[in-house]
């Protein structure tokens, strides 16, 4: 072998070389937002009641995806890898999902579409476990059968639902177009239905197809992988597709104030009683006008009647000039129209002195009756 020859050989091998170390480079590295908080702290709530994946696995899948975001990758590996991302950022949610499958490899399947996972109560693992089953592309694309497919898995659904489109967006119409597929989606589930497209591939007229399938839901969107290549950007993603504000806590209402009691004086200043009397003098007449005012208005309000003496004199004889003290005001509020049933007439003699015994005028003052309200 030549010289020439040699170093020929030589650079071919190291092109095999570098070529074999280009396509095992590894997916690029995901850490996931966390996204549980806000589920727990209740401010969100699950958007969809159910969600289905639709995952594109036929043969142009197995092409070179030319996109930013791991490039140099098959577009259905940075699709599986997107599905993997989602999946992360996923909170648990009480939520059922399912993924199905088309244009899977004939010597995997021969049916044209599958369902590898659900419907059934999502978890972060089942729907890993369900994807592990797509193990490679090589079919064709009937991607409409796809969709009907999802509308098959979510045809008892009574809440929100979301389909979730993993593509590069080319398709065979041999059985029904995606579009129409997708209008039928609508049709079926009307307002409740959401539909996404993330759009890995790299023909313009796969992007606008994605495109158009996300625009038959109001609520849907189209997004590709590289715009979906930060956690950030796959939170948001998750976050529009899968949660929604809680609705407002009602607001409780503040307990009704008690209602005022009539206030009811509980020592008539002035309505006071000679010594050694028991006779309602004019002044207390007059004062007594604004309580008789309050008992008439408030029939619901019962009262004892409470009568009290200075120290002066025998305690017993005290105590029964107190009681008639008592009555005697207990008659006149009777006969001004205030019910006798509601009021108890009770005399404490001079066991009560509201003011030092000390002097006449204190004195005075200790010759008195309350109005005390009774529970």
């Amino acid at each position: 072998m030549n010289k020439r020859m040699m170093t020929g050989v030589f650079f071919l091998a190291v092109a095999l070389l570098v070529a074999g170390c280009a396509t095992t480079q590894p997916m690029a590295p995901f850490s996931a937002q966390d996204l549980d908080g806000k589920v727990r702290s209740g401010d969100y709530i699950a958007k969809p009641d159910q969600f289905v994946v639709v995952f594109d696995a036929s043969s142009s899948m197995g092409e070179t995806y030319e996109g930013q975001l791991n490039n140099g990758h098959s577009k259905f590996a940075v699709a599986k890898d997107l599905v993997d991302r989602m999946n992360q950022t996923m909170p648990a949610l009480p939520i059922q999902g399912a993924v199905t499958a088309f244009g899977l490899d004939p010597n995997v399947t021969k049916n044209p579409t599958v369902t590898v996972y659900g419907m059934t109560d999502y978890t972060e693992k089942g729907l890993n476990d369900g994807m592990a089953r797509i193990s490679r592309p090589g079919g064709t694309t009937p991607m409409g059968m796809g969709l009907a497919d999802a509308g098959d898995l979510l045809k008892d659904a009574s809440g929100e639902v979301a389909v979730i489109v993993f593509s590069d967006g080319k398709e065979n119409t041999y059985t029904t177009a995606a579009l129409d597929a997708a209008n039928g989606l609508k049709e079926q589930f009307g307002d409740r239905l959401c539909l996404y497209t993330v759009f890995v591939g790299n023909t313009e007229a796969g992007r606008k197809l994605m495109s158009d399938l996300a625009a038959t839901s109001a609520c849907g969107s189209a997004a590709t992988a590289d715009d979906l290549a930060s956690a950030d950007a796959m939170a948001a993603f998750v976050e529009k597709a899968f949660l929604k504000k809680a609705p407002a806590k009602p607001v409780a209402k503040p307990a009704p104030l008690p209602v005022p009691q009539p206030k009811i004086s509980w020592i008539l200043s002035g309505v006071n009683f000679d010594l050694n009397k028991a006779v309602v003098r004019p002044d207390a007449k007059e004062i007594l006008k604004s309580d008789i005012k309050i008992l008439r208005e408030n029939p619901q309000i019962r009262v004892e009647v409470q009568g009290h003496t200075c120290d002066l004199g025998d305690a017993n004889y005290n105590r029964m000039l107190s009681d008639k003290r008592a009555q005697a005001i207990k008659e006149y509020l009777v006969s001004q129209g205030v019910g006798a049933d509601r009021l108890t007439a009770r005399g404490y003699g001079e066991d009560r002195p509201r003011f030092p015994n000390d002097s006449e005028a204190n004195r005075a003052k200790n010759r008195r009756v309350e109005l005390v309200p009774m529970n």
